[in-house]
């Protein structure tokens, strides 16, 4: 099925949980966000926000902390998730969305299952950029096939890797991905400073919260756009749109999956049902809140609520995508 169908599909299929609580649980208990990039970014904020306002809508109101774990684009967090975190409710995460292909793909240092975390819910669905800095002789992605163009990265598994890898490989660009960065807020600081030319899989609510006149001035030249939802920008060519190939659309599709499962809170595996129940509901409550909404407005951080339950349909239909799909994006993965 195509994956622009399963996600109108997903919203018959996805119903409100109800409001499940085992009582006083979190009564005198302290909650860890643990969030999987470095601090000062977008991921970092989304984690603080969330902190801000959760212990207010779960029963016993317990005291919320964030700790930065940092690594391979968020596959380091992720994998202590799944491994060695309590399983509890009281350790939860905020990590990379393109983070849940990695198992699917083959990646050695994966040691997780994506279907087997709860999540939670999403701050806001999201269009992901590549874009070059303004004194970049590039205009369009067609002069990326035609001169090669340096654009920062994390690490394997995250999408300012996989991103510019898909469009080098199904669409004949020449990215060169410099990766390393501990995330988002030093691979903006290496754009600003020369260090790279662009910047590929950069959400445009990430470039809003940091300076939203970036994108009206100038100053970031947008060269495509991953999203499956209703794209920002209709003068750019979306990503998925490049390929000559059905199979490469559908792959750079798979990919895109990411704009959905952007900015997720998620618990590690084997929460009783009943737990998930109560953090969802709570997370719906906070995401409603208007206190929450003037905060992240504040913050130019977008709020359009990702119900966890419409996440963990997708992630499940994610792992029965076509073999063939799913081989192409494995060597895009592998050649990284």
């Amino acid at each position: 099925m195509p994956w622009r169908l399963m996600l109108i599909g997903l919203a018959a299929i996805v119903v409100p949980l109800a409001p499940l609580r085992a009582e006083n649980f979190y009564q005198g208990k302290q909650i860890t966000i643990v969030v999987g990039f470095s601090a000062g970014g977008t991921y970092d904020a989304t984690a603080r926000l969330f902190a801000r306002f959760l212990g207010k809508h779960l029963a016993g109101n317990p005291t919320v902390i964030v700790r930065n774990q940092p690594g391979a684009g968020s596959l380091v967090a992720t994998t202590n998730l799944f491994n060695t975190a309590p399983r509890d409710g009281t350790t939860l995460g905020v990590i990379g969305g393109g983070t849940v292909l990695e198992p699917l793909l083959g990646n050695p240092q994966a040691k997780y299952d994506a279907r087997q975390f709860a999540w939670i819910g999403g701050r806001s669905r999201d269009n992901f950029l590549c874009v070059v800095w303004h004194t970049v002789p590039v205009n369009t992605i067609a002069d990326v096939m035609e001169r090669q163009t340096v654009v920062g990265a994390t690490g394997p598994g995250s999408r300012t890797v996989t991103y510019p890898q898909a469009l080098n490989d199904l669409a004949g660009t020449k990215f060169k991905i410099v990766s390393g960065y501990p995330g988002g807020n030093e691979i903006t600081l290496a754009l600003e400073k020369g260090e790279v030319e662009g910047y590929c899989g950069w959400a445009i609510g990430s470039i809003r919260q940091r300076a939203p006149q970036w994108l009206k001035d100038g100053t970031l030249k947008v060269l495509a756009q991953f999203t499956l939802g209703k794209p920002d920008l209709p003068d750019i060519p979306l990503a998925a749109a490049l390929p000559k190939s059905p199979e490469g659309r559908q792959a750079i599709e798979m990919l895109s999956l990411d704009s959905i499962l952007a900015w997720p809170l998620m618990a590690p595996p084997g929460l009783p049902a009943e737990r998930v129940n109560e953090l969802r509901a709570a997370f719906d409550a906070m995401m409603a809140d208007p206190e929450l909404r003037s905060a992240a407005a504040q913050q130019n951080l977008d709020v359009g609520p990702v119900q966890g339950g419409e996440m963990q349909s997708l992630i499940a239909r994610l792992y029965d995508a076509p073999a063939s799909v799913v081989d192409l994006v494995r060597r895009i993965n592998a050649a990284q």
